[in-house]
């Protein structure tokens, strides 16, 4: 196989693989366990396992790994199909591990069970934790540990054949209750469970622990490298040692580690996740806050701009805790690309123009600058329309290039107006504006001379309907950089929370995006971008505010 020049350990040490023979090809394969939805980590291991198959020639498997029935859902598995279709991979081919290749650990069992690398042990629960020892204290090996062959295989049959209850008795792999790595002393490899799986319904009881089944799915499949978080790293020897007394065969799959996406002020353990989800403090896993890749999409991230995001993190062993001012960087300038431009008004403040005499007349809008495919939009200018209250001052600062009273502003895509008064209130507050249009000072047509400093956006009261919009904090509070360690130190998931990290408000958008579709992307000059969320009704177009236009974060 012809190697590539690598960018990375990983593929320096699969260089190495190839040229000494000890691996022919590269197959890899991504093997989630469906309890749950995939967030922003996940996409790391995704990206990892498909790009770096993809580099040299091979491909890769999404096999659900399906070994504990009381924590899996058909649902979870669904929305994996959709989320790596979005992310733009395509699996060699799907396989259902409790479909695919339980008959076969279980038979690699029962000859581990022969050779003498496995027993039947009928210590409680309790015993056997007490058993294991500690990290420098040696475990106690069990009374059972040396019980004929013929005893163990017995009862192996048995517990497959529904005849014990469960936590009567495991099989355990026979290795040593010495040795330094915890994972290595007497692993539980089957337990009984009673209950329906999601695939195969009832017709096991008995099911394999992940790190025996992982390791013998890897090598039935065909994978030559199994690519996996730092978490895995201390389970290796036991891989390792399975496929050692299990597999016995050529080229059998290596296990190689990376480190874990570590993002500021993030939440992503899958069971604090679930709590806020069950405990309705957020919209569901769907949630625009979530980091889940279903929370992403709702949001408007793209999976492009979380791709380039995770390609500039790199791939390495070392940890780091990257800034979430990183993804968005990323996210925006992907947007900026493919978001189509629209005029919305989210601070509505009244303008009169005295002097136009038209019921209304059209003004083209670009869809997108940075896409000559993109075209454009008609809008309206007439005599009523409204601007941003912010881009109005009675007292501008220091400058100040919006409208003030004698000052005058160009209308994107439209004319140049002039304010002559502002209308106040009984209170002192603004009502509205009056103020005269330019006629020779048409965008596209402008031939008077005139200069003018400040551009703002605007809609016409004949050309705009009413919209929400939702706004977002981040979900955690900013002191708390690193949520998981907050939590182990006993701050409650509660506490973590930024209060009203979700606000709604009322703006005017132009009517051209009454045909926007769900999850469509725009960017609301000078504002930000937004896309359509699932909500929305035919009679109250919700839009999720997605990012600002700019921030302050440097790429590397």
């Amino acid at each position: 196989m012809k190697l590539i020049e690598p960018t990375n350990f990983i593929e320096e040490e699969i260089n190495k693989d190839l040229e000494s023979g000890k691996a022919k090809e590269v197959i890899t394969r991504f093997p989630p366990e469906p309890s749950g939805y995939w967030h922003i980590g996940h996409c790391k291991a995704i990206m990892i396992d498909f790009e770096t198959a993809k580099k040299y020639g091979g491909y890769t498997y999404l096999r659900m790994d399906d070994t504990n029935p009381s924590k899996e859902d058909g649902d979870f598995a669904d929305s994996y199909l959709a989320d790596l279709k979005w992310l733009g991979y395509t699996p060699k081919k799907l396989v259902y591990a409790s479909e695919a290749y339980f008959d076969g650990i279980y038979e690699i069992a029962e000859n581990l069970i022969k050779s003498g690398d496995a027993y039947i042990d009928e210590q409680s629960a309790e015993e056997l934790s007490k058993s294991r020892g500690t990290l420098t204290t040696p475990g106690k090996e069990s009374p059972y540990r040396n019980r004929p062959i013929e005893e163990s295989l017995k009862i192996f049959r048995d517990m497959k054949a529904g005849k014990y209850p469960e936590g009567k008795v495991v099989l355990r792999a026979k290795i040593d209750m010495a040795h330094p790595n915890m994972n290595m002393r007497d692993p539980v490899i089957y337990r009984v469970q009673h209950m329906s799986h999601y695939r195969t319904g009832n017709k096991w009881c008995i099911y394999p622990m992940y790190d025996f089944a992982h390791p013998l799915e890897d090598a039935l499949e065909g994978v030559t490298f199994s690519l996996c978080d730092m978490s895995f790293e201390d389970h290796r020897p036991l891989y390792n040692w399975v496929l050692e007394k299990g597999w016995k065969k050529p080229y059998p799959p290596r296990q190689i580690e990376f480190a874990k996406l570590n993002l500021e002020n993030v939440l992503l353990g899958k069971r604090y996740l679930r709590r806020l989800v069950d405990s309705n403090l957020v919209l569901g896993w769907d949630d625009p806050r979530f980091l889940t890749i279903v929370g992403m999409k709702r949001r408007g991230y793209t999976a492009q701009g979380i791709k380039d995001f995770l390609k500039s993190a790199g791939v390495t062993k070392a940890d780091s805790v990257i800034p979430l001012s990183a993804l968005y960087y990323h996210i925006r300038n992907d947007l900026n690309n493919i978001a189509t431009r629209a005029m919305v008004v989210l601070d509505p403040l009244k303008v009169i123009i005295t002097n136009y005499d038209k019921d209304s007349e059209e003004i083209e809008i670009e869809n997108n600058p940075n896409d000559e495919n993109a075209g454009s939009h008609k809008a309206l200018f007439s005599k009523e329309i409204y601007i941003e209250k912010e881009d109005f001052s009675l007292n501008p600062p220091p400058k100040y290039n919006r409208l003030v009273e004698g000052g005058i502003v160009r209308l994107k895509g439209a004319y140049i107006i002039k304010c002559n008064k502002a209308v106040l209130k009984d209170n002192g507050e603004i009502d509205h504006l009056e103020c005269e249009y330019l006629p020779n000072t048409k965008s596209g047509q402008d031939n008077s001379g005139i200069k003018c400093k400040g551009t703002i956006h605007f809609v016409s009261a004949k050309n705009c309907f009413k919209v929400t919009i939702r706004d977002f904090k981040n979900l955690i509070k900013e002191e708390y950089v690193d949520p998981m360690k907050a939590l182990e130190e006993g701050v409650s998931l509660k506490e973590l929370l930024t209060p009203n990290s979700m606000t709604e408000s009322v703006a005017f958008a132009e009517n051209f995006l009454k045909t926007a579709k769900v999850e469509d992307k725009f960017q609301f000059m000078r504002k930000g971008y937004y896309c359509l969320d699932k909500d929305s009704t035919k009679d109250n177009l919700i839009f999720n505010s997605t990012i600002s236009l700019k921030d302050s974060f440097k790429v590397k």
